[in-house]
């Protein structure tokens, strides 16, 4: 890599931590910024579908620009004249790949590029900097005259992540037949129960809940008064939230749950049960 370009990649390495409020945040946002990237387009809330695998290839290259999107807001940074950002002064291009290559437009060659690179088979995923002098870039082009990066090319990358785990998509881990008995039960508040029993003592987030039960107050399917919290309660379960019962998660030694999830727990010892019931959940 030329030393002035290595000065400009690092001083913006600095400014997106600047942005980002710390390089601690940076690392902690990004990742998710990916996963929320990605399950948007999949949009498992209205179109039922669970993986990446299953989008048009016209949705796959949409999912860049989500990034761009939520990046973009992240770091309250405007969008370029000709390309997606301007960061100090400087018109930066932002190219997302889920497989391996970056494809480069006419208006970014030579300019700076960050580069986002996702595994949902792994969960791994890459950011980097270059800038993408014609000597990095392969000799052809394709239809709309883009060109690839060159394997000299991806020698010149700055990378500020690479194999950084980010936010699984749960769905990748169930199988097939249990995804479709989850997704096919015929009300909100069946398919919830039937996910809930399927993963007891598993964390299930906000947006798994509002992906099953698929309409407007998703919410209310896990409340109590007609919702499967009551189902459960009659059952001998208890569900939990993240927000609301933290201290009976710790008590119970259950995983750890954001603010953002719940877990479903059968109680097996006469203390559990006892807990629970102090707390009205049994």
């Amino acid at each position: 890599m030329e030393s002035e370009d290595k000065k400009t990649l690092l001083a913006l390495e600095q400014t997106l931590f600047d942005l980002a409020k710390g390089k601690e945040a940076f690392y902690a946002e990004v990742p998710k910024l990916i996963r929320r990237s990605i399950d948007e387009v999949i949009d498992t809330p209205r179109t039922q579908r669970l993986k990446l695998k299953e989008l048009e290839k016209t949705e796959k290259a949409y999912i860049g620009t989500k990034i761009e999107i939520l990046l973009r807001d992240f770091l309250d940074i405007p969008k370029g004249v000709v390309l997606d950002l301007q960061i100090n002064g400087l018109e930066v291009d932002i190219k997302n790949t889920i497989k391996r290559d970056w494809m480069i437009p006419q208006e970014a060659f030579g300019k700076i590029c960050i580069l986002v690179r996702s595994s949902e088979e792994k969960s791994k995923c890459d950011l980097g900097l270059i800038v993408t002098r014609t000597e990095y870039l392969s000799k052809g082009q394709n239809q709309d005259k883009k060109k690839r990066i060159s394997a000299e090319g991806q020698k010149q990358i700055y990378w500020i992540m690479k194999d950084y785990p980010y936010p699984r998509n749960f769905w990748e881990d169930v199988e097939e037949e249990t995804a479709k008995a989850i997704m096919s039960a015929s009300s909100g508040n069946k398919r919830l129960v039937t996910l809930f029993k399927n993963f007891p003592h598993i964390p299930i987030s906000r947006q798994i809940i509002e992906g099953v039960g698929r309409q407007k107050d998703f919410m209310r399917r896990i409340r109590k008064g007609g919702g499967a919290r009551d189902f459960f309660k009659e059952n001998g379960i208890a569900l939990l939230s993240g927000t609301f019962d933290s201290e009976i998660i710790e008590q119970l030694g259950l995983k750890t749950c954001s603010k953002e999830e719940f877990i479903a727990v059968e109680p097996n010892t006469p203390e559990a049960i006892q807990i629970l019931k102090n707390a009205g959940h049994l």
